[in-house]
């Protein structure tokens, strides 16, 4: 099993899985980026459900009409995931994967496999670890935040004897 709920990741011990990684443009307030089929800016706050023009009054324009804004990667960046343990931020990670990016794109394809998923001791219960996402190791792009730590729920596999 693998799958991705929000932003909380559930895995059985040893199964191989995949998501995309894409990022929003955001501001300083966290507003995500929008623009329209002319190029003309929006940002629009998710907490409060409003869309504003360029100068940060709200708009009238339907969001529905606009497209999100994502950060280009470019050759050579890289992309860090780490798994930690629960409370572990200041420990080593138990389980991390690169990935380089070969050409420029708007996602990045992350791909974990059996040996990936197969980390620390075995598990008899659902167990919690954090993870995090870096680029180019030295901007944390997805981490603890307001919302709290992202989890990684590992499951436990039958007949896991590692």
């Amino acid at each position: 099993m693998f799958r991705i709920e929000d932003s909380t990741i559930h895995c059985s011990r040893g199964d191989v899985g995949a998501f995309t990684l894409k990022l929003p443009i955001t501001d300083t307030k966290k507003n995500i980026k929008y623009e329209d089929t002319s190029g003309n800016v929006y940002w629009y706050n998710t907490k409060k459900n409003e869309l504003y023009d360029s100068d940060y009054n709200v708009s009238n324009v339907s969001i529905d009409t606009l497209n999100m804004v994502y950060y280009q990667f470019q050759t050579g960046d890289k992309i860090t995931f780490s798994i930690y343990e629960r409370n572990g931020y200041d420990k080593v990670p138990v389980m991390t994967k690169d990935v380089n990016i070969t050409e420029t794109t708007e996602s990045v394809y992350i791909e974990l496999t059996e040996a990936e998923t197969t980390f620390g001791n075995p598990v008899n219960k659902p167990t919690i670890f954090w993870y995090d996402v870096t680029l180019n190791d030295n901007l944390t792009v997805i981490c603890y935040d307001e919302d709290g730590a992202k989890e990684f729920i590992e499951y436990p596999a039958k007949g896991d004897d590692r």
